[in-house]
């Protein structure tokens, strides 16, 4: 099932508020790897001889099931540039599917018992607007293996996490407190739930589990120059060669979040169900998976540098943007300080009077016309410090709440 891009682009609405703007690190999927993406000299570049093109970020899904062969954890891992660390995506499985017209409320995973894996790929392509090419499932024992390399990490959890026995009886797995984990533990921990008990009591310890293992990724120095270049590199095809490639490299780690949907319009059947907020889905996968992000309108294209080390920030650019309709096919946090003016780069008069409609809701824009070719971009902007005081002014604000 596709989704309706009207749809979805209404649920973005709900990101172009006026709340107070919090600073969070952006994934770091592509800080490195993206950040030299213009002044490269090889392949993947930007020139006045030759076109550059979005580098390529794989993504698979890893769907952990447990020993009752239910849906246990979701996560997306989108592989950096380069085939060199990446971004592990949490994804609740309690997510409200995106599903069509007349179809009956049900979460992303409610398809597994009959559909298997190809039910809950669907599902999961839909909800982040993403085409995925490698799904696995795993058990717990084959998810311990494919940890192998995390080795023994410390971790936190806020809560113990527990399973359920063959007689639904609460089993233990890992007690609450700073503790250190194997990967079997790891994987003991994500494969662990318990029926009637809320998803939302378990997000916290998924998330410091996947965090452990984040550890393990390989810390590089940021020394990217213009005199970088991204090699040839063959994209992984499984989880191994996923699982491989990303602990080649820095490691960061995601999780949506939830909220849990109890009207009745939404979820007349009460399910531990939640949704999702739009806006942040599409501005972190545009930020760590931009080549397999789906075009949902026919609209231009639109790639963000945004010199502010703020999620705010970023979110509120890219839903706006989409509210407008263009189609925000990559974001980049850069290291650069922020300039005065937002800076809209454009190749073509079509694009660039498109691009007149954004002050409405950007603030004050400079246009330049531009050289420099990035294959399925029309529009490359460049945010300044107007857009932060645009923001403070409370522009194109809205109160309306509409969550995925």
């Amino acid at each position: 099932m596709t989704a309706i891009p009207a749809r979805r682009r209404r649920r973005l609405i709900a990101a172009v508020t006026s709340s107070v703007l919090t600073v969070i690190a952006l994934p770091g999927g592509l800080v490195l790897g993206a950040n030299s993406l213009l002044n490269e000299t090889g392949g993947n570049k930007v020139t006045s001889e030759a076109t550059a093109v979005i580098p390529e970020t794989p993504v698979e899904l890893l769907v952990v099931t447990n020993a009752r062969n239910e849906v246990a954890s979701l996560a997306v891992i989108a592989i950096a540039p380069g085939n060199k660390g990446g971004t592990i995506v949490s994804v609740p499985i309690g997510a409200s599917a995106d599903i069509a017209k007349g179809e009956a409320p049900r979460r992303i995973v409610d398809l597994y018992a009959t559909g298997g894996l190809a039910a809950v790929k669907t599902d999961v392509e839909n909800l982040l607007n993403i085409s995925i090419v490698t799904a696995d499932e795993l058990t717990e024992a084959e998810l311990a293996t494919a940890l192998g390399p995390v080795g023994n990490q410390s971790v936190t959890l806020p809560q113990p996490v527990i399973d359920a026995a063959v007689d639904a009886a609460p089993v233990t797995v890992l007690q609450a407190g700073s503790i250190t984990v194997s990967p079997a533990q790891i994987a003991a921990g994500l494969a662990a739930t318990r029926a009637a008990v809320p998803e939302a009591t378990r997000l916290p310890q998924v998330k410091a589990l996947w965090t452990a293992v984040a550890r393990a990724g390989l810390i590089e120095e940021e020394t990217a120059t213009s005199t970088t270049v991204v090699a040839e590199v063959t994209a992984p095809t499984n989880t191994a060669e996923f699982m491989a490639a990303l602990f080649a490299g820095r490691i960061d780690v995601w999780q949506f979040e939830a909220t849990l949907m109890n009207d009745a319009v939404r979820n007349p059947t009460a399910l531990d169900m939640y949704s999702l907020d739009g806006g942040e889905v599409l501005t972190v996968m545009a930020s760590v998976a931009p080549s397999a992000l789906r075009i949902t309108s026919s609209n231009i294209s639109v790639m963000i540098d945004l010199p502010f080390n703020s999620m705010s920030y970023a979110k509120e650019a890219v839903t706006r943007l989409a509210f407008m309709g263009a189609n925000v096919v990559l974001l980049r946090q850069t290291a650069d300080t922020p300039a005065e003016q937002s800076v809209v780069y454009y190749n073509d008069a079509i694009a660039r009077a498109e691009a007149e409609n954004y002050v409405s809701l950007l603030g004050p824009l400079k246009y330049v016309e531009s050289a420099d070719v990035i294959e399925g971009v029309n529009l490359r902007i460049v945010l300044g410090n107007d857009f932060a005081t645009a923001l403070g002014a409370g522009i194109g604000t809205t109160t309306t709440t509409v969550k995925k």
